[in-house]
């Protein structure tokens, strides 16, 4: 259920800035796989699935710090705009094999309900977790997502 609520509340700020905002999608930057759509105020995000490991990384890392320093407001921002590369993962990996992909959804699923357990805390909800309490978790998914680009 926490999933749930996590995807709807991504897919509706998402929804409400392309309505607001519209999407820039540039042909070079579709060719080189590095950047492609500009969302909400001009950040990009990745085109190819190594692309978007790095920005997961990226997100990860503040997300990571922030909880280290006691201060998970700090994460609040990359806890959303991850959701925003995690909706993108799946398809990126769409040219693997089916075992391939369904490995890719479990590990994507797996991030979902991992960085939403966070959002959770920082919504001062009960069923809350902190980076720690969930650090084995993501780095086992994200190990078998960067099996995906070797």
């Amino acid at each position: 259920m926490r999933k749930v609520r996590f995807l709807l509340l991504i897919s509706i700020c998402s929804s409400l800035a392309l309505g607001f905002l519209g999407c820039d999608v540039k042909d070079s930057a579709k060719k080189t796989g590095v950047t492609a759509s500009k969302h909400d105020g001009g950040h990009k995000h990745a085109t190819t699935l190594a692309g978007a490991l790095k920005e997961i990384e990226a997100f990860r890392s503040t997300i990571k710090d922030a909880f280290a320093k006691k201060a998970p407001d700090d994460a609040h921002d990359a806890l959303h705009e991850i959701g925003h590369v995690l909706e993108c993962v799946t398809g990126l990996a769409a040219p693997a094999t089916d075992e391939a992909k369904k490995s890719v959804k479990t590990a994507v699923d797996e991030l979902f309900d991992c960085f939403g357990a966070m959002d959770d805390t920082l919504h001062q909800k009960s069923t809350g977790k902190t980076y720690e309490d969930v650090a084995d978790r993501i780095e086992a998914a994200m190990s078998t997502l960067n099996a995906m680009v070797k």
